[in-house]
Parts: C-alpha cells; structure tokens; sequence
C-alpha cells in the first residue's frame, strides 16, 4: 500500500534587527505547549543565546533541544539544510517536528527564505509557511526606519510585528496594513501561528483584503520610499487577462513589491485570489462565490517607491480605460521580445 504524504511542518520565519529581541522571542515561544515540537534554525547569532536549559550538544552542527527538537546552525545554504533535516526525520535519526523556526539574519530579506522553499520541487511539500514574524524594538524603531531599507522591508511585509521596549509608532503601523502588532513578551502562542496562505473554505475575504487602516503619510529616510495602498475596480476581469496583468506588473515593479493580496471576478459564481510576498507570487485559489459577479477587481499592496496614482496607471492601460497622454493597453502589453506562454511569475510556460 502506498504511503500517504506527510502533514507539511509548519514553517514560521522571524526577522528583525540584531538586539531586537529575535531570540529571547524564541526562547518563550519554545517554552509553550504549543511549540513544543518546535525546530530552530539559526543564521544570526547575538548576545542573547537560546536558553541553556533546553540545550545538549550533538553532532553534525545540531543542537537538540529539551523538547526532543533539534536547532539547527546554519552557516551554509538553507535549502541544504533543510533537506539534511528531512532526511534525519524520514531516517528516525531526530524525533518527530511539528513546527520549524528560521531566525533569519538581521539583514536579511523574508521574501527570499520563502521562495527558497515554495519553490522547492520537494521542500515545498514538506514545510507550509505560516507566517513572517518581525520583531521590532520600539525604542529605537523610528532610527531604524529612517536609515535602514533591510529593516523597513521586515516590517512591511510582515504577518506579525512583535514589539519590544514600548508601543508601535504611526510610521511602523502605515508600512503595513496586514500585520499584526503584538507585545513580544505577552502575546500569546496562537498569535504567531496560523499566518499561512488564505484558505478559500474558511478565510474572511473582506478582512483579508481590508483597506489600510493607517495612510502613508509624510516620512522622511527610508520608510518614506514604502507606500501601503488599495486599488478596486468595480469590473471583473477574465481569468488569463489578471493572470497577465499580474506578469507585467512583476516585470515593471517586481523589485519593488513587498506584500501584494489581490482578487478578482473572473466569471459567473468565481473568483480568483492571489497572494505575493516580495516578487514571489503563490499558486491562484480559485474560490466560489454567489457574488463574483458584482465583486470586482480589488488590489491591496505593499511597495516601495510605487504609488497608487502609479498602479492605477497600470491597471487603466490594461483595463483600457481612456486616460489623457497615457498608454493604452496595447503600447503596455505589446512586446516584439515576449515569449509566448512565458509566465515571469512562475519562470514557465
């Protein structure tokens, strides 16, 4: 009898600053019953170490934990560490994971982790993502945001924002309309789960798609370069035009996306719903609903140095829609250099 497949470990990555508090946050959250099967990979190492008494030394560059869980340093490809940690599951050789930690390095980019296993042909089937976890030291939070673009991007396209040393500013709340900003020292373990991909069955559409609560305003450094906005048309559009519209999109601001949810009626009683996290986009859902046909077009999007008055240009051209001196949808799309049924999302046909 074949075996059936393996529930996928939930993959959680947590980013911030060195001294923000990325380890002591683990160290709670490992401590939990909820975390109890928690794996930990490292790649930043401060002062703050991961608590002793849930620490014995093994081989091979691991770290078994109390919890009969392993931590796991990294000081070389993450996919290749990754797969040595399956291999040592599926070989009986470390006890069962449920849940996976990254702490990323401080300037690292969360979007590039996340494509490095959703695109994975066999990783991608054994971790689900479930989230991104910034944490953010309040007290210093407003030089961070001012001088360092690695930081704002954290925030910006975080599921979680988990704060120490005080409150979140205006400024850290209007980089990101989708987070969640948590107390690092109080929240509770569920508010740092269940941030994976929008189910269709059970997700709120509306909520997953709220507005930004928090206008960009007037920023000086580099928070000043992000901009959280929502675009809505009242039109559908059919399935393998937002599907093409979403490819030039990438290609004329892939750089720049941080978080973008989108969906759109594509027919009678069907919606479409896309998420991208960086410049890398997960699967369409496909969703039923018995107003898709009044639902619309609806875009929220996280980007740096790209306005709404900029994407709504985009969208006008594609949607042809007659704008005084700009392009229509032809002089967007048409390009004597375009690979017929080339996805730049997907990088295939």
């Amino acid at each position: 009898m074949p075996r059936g497949r393996k529930k996928p470990i939930a993959l959680t990555v947590i980013a911030g600053a060195r001294g923000a508090g990325k380890t002591t946050l683990i160290n709670r959250l490992i401590d939990l019953p909820a975390f109890a099967r928690t794996a930990v990979i490292l790649n930043d190492f401060g002062e703050v170490q991961l608590q002793r008494d849930a620490v014995a030394t093994a081989d091979e560059g691991y770290i078994a934990l109390g919890s009969g869980c392993v931590c796991c340093v990294v000081r070389g490809a993450l996919v290749d560490a990754l797969e040595r940690l399956l291999r040592d599951l599926d070989n009986n050789r470390l006890a069962g994971v449920d849940r996976l930690i990254i702490e990323a390095d401080e300037a690292a980019d969360p979007a590039a982790i996340v494509a490095a296993v959703e695109r994975h042909p066999y990783v991608s089937l054994r971790f689900a993502i479930d989230g991104i976890v910034t944490v953010l030291d309040a007290a210093a939070a407003g030089v961070l945001l001012a001088e360092r673009a690695d930081a704002v991007r954290q925030v910006a396209m975080a599921d979680v924002v988990a704060l120490t040393r005080g409150a979140a500013s205006d400024v850290a709340m209007a980089l990101n309309p989708f987070a969640a900003f948590v107390d690092a020292a109080a929240a509770p373990a569920a508010a740092f789960t269940g941030h994976g991909s929008f189910d269709p069955a059970s997700g709120d559409l509306a909520a997953w798609l709220r507005p930004p609560a928090h206008p960009s305003g007037a920023v000086a450094g580099e928070a000043g370069h992000v901009r959280a906005f929502s675009v809505m048309r009242p039109q559908g559009m059919p399935h393998a035009a937002f599907d093409r519209f979403l490819d030039y999109l990438l290609a004329l601001q892939g750089a720049n996306l941080i978080r973008l949810r989108a969906a759109a009626g594509v027919g009678e009683r069907e919606l479409v719903v896309v998420e991208g996290i960086g410049a890398s986009f997960r699967p369409p859902a496909l969703v039923e609903r018995d107003d898709a046909d009044t639902f619309g077009t609806r875009f929220v999007i996280v980007a740096r140095d790209l306005d709404a008055a900029t994407f709504e240009g985009y969208l006008a051209a594609f949607l042809n829609e007659a704008r005084v001196d700009t392009a229509d949808r032809q002089a967007l799309t048409a390009n004597p250099l375009a690979i017929a049924g080339f996805s730049a999302r997907s990088g295939s046909r």
